[in-house]
């Protein structure tokens, strides 16, 4: 089901991953997302030893036709969760507590009256990005191809803003968004060895023999004119 339909189906205020590498899937089709109580998730594909995740984004998105407000100190920051701890080990490079940091798109939306970052009804933004060169890395991966390794997850918690101005700390909004990680086939891959032209091409091209050519003939009208003078 397309992701902007299923977040109007369910009219909430949801974050949505920003990242073109990932595919949205029903949490049905895995008890991994069950089991961390995902509220929306994500296929990310195979990983292998030494892969590096960075450049990593998050879209908050309003899909209600009333205005929302985060507080930053209610946000949890987005975490990996090691699904094979026997066989994989996740590190985070560098191993910094700067990993994640607000963007500032999201920055732009804060009121100063209402001390928090006011997302207008049916409105996005990208919120929350991963810090430049930092990354998660699969440093060592054992498991089998095709076992769960790894979810990554995004956290996010807002709340309505009442139609008389209030902020509504009852019904707040929060949501689990979950990106999944299996491992892939680890087989050595194939290394092609291009081969060697049995006959080199030509060094010396048409134009650059009109050059020198050109050079020849203009040596020749300077000399005579220094001859005459």
């Amino acid at each position: 089901m397309n992701k902007k339909l299923l977040a109007v189906i369910s009219l909430l205020a949801i974050s949505t991953p920003s990242f073109a590498a990932y595919e949205e899937i029903q949490c049905s089709t895995d008890k991994a997302f069950q089991a961390n109580s995902c509220n929306q998730c994500f296929d990310w594909g195979s990983k292998v030893q030494g892969d590096n995740l960075w450049l990593l984004t998050d879209l908050w998105m309003n899909v209600t036709d009333v205005s929302k407000i985060l507080y930053k100190e209610e946000q949890k920051d987005p975490y990996m969760v090691n699904l094979s701890p026997t066989n994989v080990t996740w590190t985070q490079t560098p191993n910094s507590d700067k990993f994640w940091e607000y963007t500032d798109e999201l920055n732009a939306l804060y009121s100063e009256k209402d001390f928090g970052y006011i997302l207008a009804a049916w409105k996005s933004v990208t919120w929350i990005k991963s810090s430049l060169s930092h990354a998660y890395k699969l440093e060592k991966n054992n498991a089998k191809s095709g076992e769960n390794i790894g979810m990554l997850i995004y956290p996010i918690v807002s709340h309505n803003i009442l139609a008389n101005g209030e902020v509504s700390m009852e019904d707040s909004n929060s949501h689990l968004e979950c990106v999944l990680f299996k491992s892939a086939d680890a087989s050595t891959p194939e290394v092609i060895i291009a081969e060697t032209p049995k006959k080199l091409p030509q060094t010396w091209p048409a134009e650059f023999m009109m050059l020198i050519i050109i050079a020849m003939i203009s040596s020749f009208w300077i000399l005579k004119i220094r001859s005459k003078s």
